[in-house]
């Protein structure tokens, strides 16, 4: 079957590896990606005096650092949505770097643990990144208020805990072998192809295709080989 059928196994092979070509050499050689990881706390000032009333201990402590656990879950959510992007982009304008929301969409990520918020964000440029890490907590420190209805009263104290330092990320190895994936892919159809092909030949081609069939054979002319 491979001998008769190679050339419906070498067509989407080929084709898949036309197609993958451009990226295959990040394979061998991926482009560079760095990250910034910033660990942030965010909570409302706590108001230990009331009417002049002096809280408890327990109220003037413990009430603001559940209400900071409250307030760094909801940040992740704000971070990841579109308007966060949009702001940081905004935030950039003013500093003198021109990226455009849509880009800068995708490259923003956040995790909580308890009242510490953590924001990663991605870039593909060290210098720049550090930019845009320093836009987006200005921005996590200056527009939550209009985001966060309960924050109207009084905007939210975000404290980062970090500088911003940049670190190389290592490429996902699903990029790295996506390229070979498609290749091995283009060959698996090629070959269920082929295979699709033999079994709807009813030709002889054979002896042992005469025997399958029964029947006794009188002659054979064999194959002229050069």
């Amino acid at each position: 079957m491979l001998r008769r059928r190679w050339w419906l196994i070498a067509l989407p092979t080929l084709a898949a590896l036309a197609v993958t070509l451009p990226s295959l050499r990040q394979t061998f050689a991926p482009p560079p990606s760095y990250q910034v990881q910033i660990r942030l706390t965010a909570a409302a000032p706590p108001q230990a005096e009331v009417d002049g009333v002096t809280a408890p201990y327990e109220d003037a402590i413990y009430v603001p650092l559940l209400a900071s656990e409250y307030v760094v879950v909801n940040m992740p959510h704000w971070i990841t949505g579109d308007r966060f992007a949009d702001e940081v982009s905004e935030a950039l304008d003013a500093r003198g770097v021109e990226i455009a929301a849509e880009d800068l969409r995708g490259h923003f990520a956040a995790d909580s643990y308890r009242s510490i918020l953590t924001l990663y964000v991605t870039w593909d440029d060290p210098q720049t990144l550090r930019t845009i890490a320093e836009a987006a907590v200005q921005v996590l420190q200056e527009r939550n208020q209009a985001y966060f209805p309960q924050f109207a009263a009084e905007a939210v104290q975000v404290v980062p805990l970090d500088e911003p330092k940049v670190s190389t990320l290592a490429a996902p190895i699903s990029v790295r072998l996506m390229p070979l994936l498609r290749v091995a892919l283009g060959m698996v159809a090629g070959v269920g192809l082929a295979a699709l092909a033999e079994y709807l030949d009813d030709r002889v081609h054979s002896r042992a295709d005469m025997a399958a069939l029964g029947l006794d054979v009188l002659a054979e002319i064999p194959t002229e080989r050069r």
